[in-house]
This record gives structure tokens, sequence and C-alpha cells, in this order.
């Protein structure tokens, strides 16, 4: 019998708790609010001449404090103390997992470096630029002795952090786990290597349209509180809905391009199907990657149409910018805020539809929504699905 079958472990595991900082908004529900009016935080940068999601109102320094040392630690935390409070926690909290991820981490305060030499004579500054580093500080901030991991994987970082954190509970090595992402991806190496292949839109980001040529990067963060059913039942706590099961392959085909033929793709998808105990009929809403460039949004769509048609479906990188590991933490938190209101968010920046799948042009409601799947795809050919559910 495989490991996630249900009858091997009953455990059911929701989420208690949400906290986001975005280009839109700096908290979770004026977030969610702007997207449902289809705002967006992209803004053209004169200096680097591309659209770009910056977040505003930061301190602009390399270093805020000796405890937060890096821009992503910073949007980071922030988020986690918004999910630990949105969940009614406080700290500290030894008993819960810890799973953060990030694709490019600490990759900003590396780059100042090559400007500011002189930061490596802090004996602390290279292990505060390493990867790890953020979980272990989350982990420090929550005084936790549960298990700490740091997933990776490009711009499906978030979906795997996900799948981690549920996995830990359904495991029974905690009750309780954050999973969390988060990305301030506005560095010059990284906006140089986009550049190289071509995948920066230029002008604006129309996901799914005719007119779309690429995204616009963009920093921010999300957290989700995981913990089981009973641990929430138990403690008073509300949640926002299920994570039913996740799906995750690799196409093994080429170091940043998917495989066209999207068979591990798929597969990913029937997986998370499978896991989760659902029909592809019963999916109400899917929240895709997305990314506005030719190759994405056409291998979604079709994803889409050969196993999900007449699904509705938006993007909301139009609204967020592309912030790599962390967009899916943000999207899986706009799937949950859907079911909660049970409200699907619009296809933000969409202008033209260019294929032939139900996607929603402005805000929807929807009564009966019972079930929704993110969609994060990665370079190196990463695929991870998550499903969520309503919790009657």
């Amino acid at each position: 019998m495989k490991f996630w079958d249900r009858e091997i472990n009953q455990t059911t595991v929701v989420v208690s708790g949400i906290g986001m900082t975005t280009a839109i908004a700096s908290d979770r529900e004026n977030t969610w609010q702007k997207i449902l009016q289809g705002e967006s935080g992209i803004k053209f940068d004169s200096e680097l001449q591309l659209p770009i999601a910056r977040i505003e109102n930061l301190d602009p320094s390399p270093v805020f404090a000796s405890r937060i040392p890096s821009r992503s630690l910073y949007l980071l935390q922030k988020s986690v103390l918004e999910a630990i409070a949105d969940a009614c926690l406080d700290l500290p909290l030894p008993n819960c997992g810890v799973v953060i991820g990030s694709s490019r981490s600490n990759q900003r305060e590396l780059e100042l470096v090559l400007d500011y030499p002189d930061r490596l004579q802090n004996d602390n500054y290279w292990w505060q630029c390493q990867s790890a580093n953020l979980s272990a500080q989350i982990a420090n901030l929550l005084q936790t002795q549960s298990p700490v991991l740091a997933p990776m994987a490009a711009c499906a970082t978030a979906n795997w952090s996900i799948a981690q954190a549920y996995e830990l509970i359904r495991s029974g090595k905690c009750a309780m786990a954050i999973a969390a992402a988060t990305d301030a991806a506005l560095t010059p190496l990284t906006i140089a290597g986009f550049q190289k292949i071509g995948v920066l839109a230029p002008s604006g980001v129309y996901p799914f349209s005719h007119e779309r040529s690429g995204f616009a990067l963009g920093e921010g963060a999300a957290t989700l509180v995981l913990e089981s059913y009973q641990s929430a039942k138990q403690r008073g706590g509300k949640i926002y809905g299920k994570v039913l099961g996740w799906g995750i392959t690799n196409d093994a085909y080429h170091a940043t391009s998917p495989n066209p033929d999207n068979h591990m793709a798929a597969i990913a998808l029937k997986d998370c199907l499978m896991r989760s105990q659902i029909t592809a009929e019963q999916v109400g809403y899917i929240n895709v990657h997305g990314t506005a460039t030719q190759m994405n949004d056409a291998r979604e769509a079709d994803l889409i149409q050969r196993f999900l048609p007449n699904m509705a479906v938006s993007a909301t990188k139009g609204a967020t910018g592309h912030t790599l590991g962390a967009t899916g933490m943000m999207e899986s938190a706009f799937c949950l805020l859907a079911l909660r209101d049970r409200l699907l968010p619009p296809c933000v920046g969409m202008q033209t539809p260019a294929f032939d799948i139900n996607l929603i042009s402005k805000p929807e409601r929807s009564p009966n929504l019972e079930y929704a799947l993110n969609f994060s795809f990665g370079f190196g050919g990463q695929n991870a699905i998550v499903a969520f559910g309503q919790c009657f």
C-alpha cells in the first residue's frame, strides 16, 4: 500500500491561518480585495525599463536590523507573524513544524557583496546569506523543536513547501506546521538572467492573451498555518479549508524549458487528484501558474483542455508580478480565500483570450465551490499541484 493512502493515516490537514505581503498590499485581506477588483501592483520602472512589482514603503537598506538581515527574511517574517495572529496562536510554538521555501533566498544580499565587499568582514554575514538561514530564522522565532525544512524547487517551491508541511502532519511528526515562501527577486543577476532568455514583459503582463509577451518580476511572501483538523477544533480555531493532496513530478527534459509533451505535468495532476480522492469533474476553480509567456500559458491551456475542460480558471501574476518561489504560496492563499468566500478572482491583466478555456474576466460568485487546484511549474521541469477543499 502506498504511503499516501487514506487507509494508513486518516489525519485531515486544514489551514487555520494566512499571512501575505505583496506588491498590491501589505496584508492578506487588502491583497485579496484588490485582486478581486482587478488591481495590479506592477509598475513600469523607468530605470530598469521594465514593468516590475516592487513592494513600496520598505526600508531600502540591505540590512534592516541585526535579527532581520535580508529583504527576503523581512517579507517572510511579516507574513509569518500575520498568519500566526490570524490563526489565534501565540509565540512560542515549540511543537510547530517549519517548512520555508525560496527560489532566490538571500541572493540579493550576496549580490550586494559586489558593491559592499567589507560586509564579508562580518562573521555572520555569510551565514545570513545562506538559503537555510530563512527557515532557521523562523524556527528561532517560533522556538520550535519540531522538524525544520527548506525546500527549493524554482517556481514550484511554494507547493513543495505545502506538500512537505502536509506530510509532516499526516505522518504524525507534528500536529501543526508553518508552510511559507518568500522571494525578493528584483536583483541585477536575476533580472539579467531572465532578460537573457527573453521572458520578461517589455510593457505589460497579459496572461492567456494573444498580446502576452512575458512576466514582470516581483517580490513578496506568503504563509499558511497547517494543522490537523483535531488540533484546530480542540483549540477553537477557524478553518479556511482542507489541504487534500498534492502531485509533484519532474520532466527530466531540459535545464530550463518544460517538456512540450506535458506528460509529467499530467501525471502530477493525476497524482494530486488521486491523493485528494476527488475527480477532475469535481474541481470548481484552478489558479494557474499563468506567467504570460508564450510557452507556459499554451502548455497550461493544453493541460486544462485535456483533463479539466470547462473548469473556471484565473491567473493572478498580472496583479502580484512573478515572485518566483513565493508566488505559489500567494496563489494557494487565493484558492483558500476563494473557498472561504465562494468567490472566484479574475484573470488580472488578460486582454484578448488566446485559448478555449473558461478564463474568468471579472469576479464570479460560485455558491457550490467545493474544490480548488493551484498549479505551479518551475525551471528544470518542476511540476507541482496542490488541491484544497471546503471543510464542512
